[in-house]
């Protein structure tokens, strides 16, 4: 997850021009993220179209359907297939897609109390199929994410959803919201929550889309381009889309992008000495060396929105105990992970939010420190006796766990294998066992079977808005709280700060979640990776994003000199 979820390059200062989604709620101002590459200066009348783009994904996608999975890369593919309602860009700001504007508290489409949305969708709008794409399928999309048998990979926001009615014309949507909720523009945000076509699988029982062969080649779509070749395991091969809402603008601008699934990084690097990809994304940051070799590309790393994390299982009765999860979270050596792991591309933080976010960061909050013997004497205390093979029990449980995270990525690797070392000095053992992304961020997750899945690494941002009920919400335990955590108390302040609209009162709800996610520790976050991407020189337009889409937030405008890509293929 961004799985999903979420990497970009060349050390860079934040910008934040309206520093939050809740300034959009009242104004035309869009939320703020990360400076990314800088915008390409080419003049539009130099821009070539034509040619193909190469792309090496270092994760098998798992599901090509919006909202159907949590995982980065695929909803990366998904920004190629699909228009959103809204679009964001490499800055974090959000655009509007198939909706003529983006709605606000002053042009009238947001109700004063945040409780009433309408959506304006552009007039003549096209499926792939040829087929009207209008808020019908917008409506039938809402409806089918939270039916529990599609398993929507988040409902934390359509959760919130009362009713909603679509205009006569079909050129508009109202939603009536159960409670004011100041992030609901973001659940529409990017191709990986855009709308479903109603007319192909109104007939498809929900618990059986996902299945279906559009899985992973989706046969309608609305996005740049569409799916022309389907190979799991291998590679995703997409084309101009005719229909595409923005056609008439030569968008998008290439013929045909290849999305290739190596899965392996030592596999990206070759590519990369051989010249045979034009771009790549999530690098293994214990490569960085090699990448500033590569005279014919160009490495961008940025602070990304993401925080890397070891997540706890608590069907596990040994991990029910926040003894127990507070002891790992003290044995956890950050600066150590950072600067071995991640050769320094890293921030260092203790919560579920980078400084990307504003409101949600806090500089000032409380981390524990690295102290094994504080470790060993919580674990003392609470009962956990050592054992002769220096592995602590308590009551029949044994303080052995698995630990898995997504396989052939290196410095996570790098990373088990110091968290192992670590806290086997408190008497907890390890045993490593590491999972394709494409069974990691599905069967093995949503499982949540203790023995198989017990400690957890990965990645997660919170798309454009800091919002982290998706995460740790009761509600959303087996959808996208894979820590199976519930506290309700944490739950009245979700709900406290989606409906607060000031930013310095909402980011003190921020932290006081942050000190009970600091109390029961579902979670024993690391840092906040720097995003790392390489592009190949020729390539124009590759800016990747902060938030969901990432890489490709901004595919549709992706170019190449005299429209010949210049990877070798």
């Amino acid at each position: 997850m961004l799985a999903k979820n979420r990497q970009r390059y060349r050390f860079s200062i934040l910008v934040f021009s309206c520093v939050s989604l809740l300034a959009l709620i009242l104004s035309s101002c869009t939320p703020a993220g990360t400076a990314t590459k800088p915008s390409d200066t080419t003049s539009a009348s130099q821009v070539t179209n034509g040619g193909t783009w190469i792309d090496d994904l270092v994760n098998e996608p798992d599901s090509f359907i919006p909202n159907g999975t949590v995982q980065t890369f695929a909803q990366m593919v998904m920004q190629a297939l699909y228009a959103p309602l809204f679009v964001g860009d490499s800055k974090g700001l959000i655009h509007e897609g198939l909706t003529t504007r983006v709605p606000s508290v002053a042009n009238g489409d947001i109700s004063k109390d945040q409780k009433t949305w309408t959506f304006h969708l552009r007039p003549n709008l096209v499926w792939s199929d040829g087929q009207p794409l209008n808020a019908d399928d917008v409506y039938f999309t809402w409806q089918l994410w939270k039916n529990p048998l599609f398993a929507a990979s988040n409902t934390s926001t359509i959760n919130h959803i009362q009713s909603a009615e679509v205009s006569a014309d079909k050129l508009s949507i109202t939603f009536h919201l159960k409670d004011a909720y100041a992030p609901f523009l973001t659940a529409w945000t990017d191709g990986g929550y855009a709308p479903l076509p109603k007319h192909h699988y109104e007939s498809i029982p929900p618990d059986q889309i996902k299945k279906s062969s559009d899985n992973l080649s989706p046969s309608v779509v609305s996005g740049p381009f569409m799916m022309a070749e389907s190979k799991p395991g291998d590679h995703y091969t997409v084309v101009r889309n005719p229909k595409y809402y923005r056609a008439a603008e030569k968008l998008p601008h290439l013929d045909k992008v290849v999305f290739r699934a190596v899965t392996s990084q030592a596999t990206v690097l070759e590519d990369l000495k051989s010249g045979s990809i034009d771009s790549a994304w999530f690098l293994d940051a214990s490569k960085i060396p090699a990448y500033k070799k590569l005279s014919n590309y160009q490495l961008f790393q940025t602070v990304s929105a993401s925080y890397e994390a070891i997540h706890f299982n608590e069907n596990n009765p040994a991990l029910k105990d926040v003894n127990v999860r507070k002891a790992v979270a003290l044995a956890v050596d950050r600066q150590q992970l950072i600067q071995i792991a991640r050769q320094g591309a890293a921030q260092p933080i203790c919560t579920d939010h980078s400084s990307a976010y504003k409101p949600g960061y806090q500089p000032d909050a409380q981390c524990p420190a690295f102290n094994a013997d504080a470790a060993n004497k919580l674990l003392d205390d609470a009962g956990w006796k050592m054992g002769a093979d220096k592995v602590r029990q308590k009551n029949g449980l044994r303080l052995e766990f698995k630990y898995s995270t997504t396989a052939n990525n290196a410095w996570r690797e790098e990373d088990e294998t110091i968290n192992q070392g670590n806290l086997q000095k408190i008497g907890i053992k390890l045993d490593i066992q590491n999972y394709p992304a494409s069974t990691f961020f599905s069967t093995f997750l949503r499982g949540g079977k203790p023995g198989t899945y017990d400690l957890a690494e990965w990645a997660s941002s919170y798309s454009y808005d800091a919002n982290d009920a998706s995460n740790y919400a009761c509600d959303q335990i087996g959808k996208s709280n894979f820590n199976w955590y519930c506290n309700p108390e944490l739950d009245k302040l979700f709900s406290k700060e989606q409906q607060t609209t000031d930013m310095n009162e909402r980011q003190q709800i921020f932290n006081q979640i942050h000190d009970i996610l600091l109390k029961d520790y579902p979670t024993a976050t690391l840092f906040s990776p720097n995003d790392l991407s390489i592009a190949l020189n020729g390539t124009h337009n590759y800016q990747p994003g902060p938030f969901v889409a990432s890489e490709t937030v901004n595919i549709m405008n992706w170019w190449c000199d005299n429209g010949k890509c210049p990877a070798k293929g």
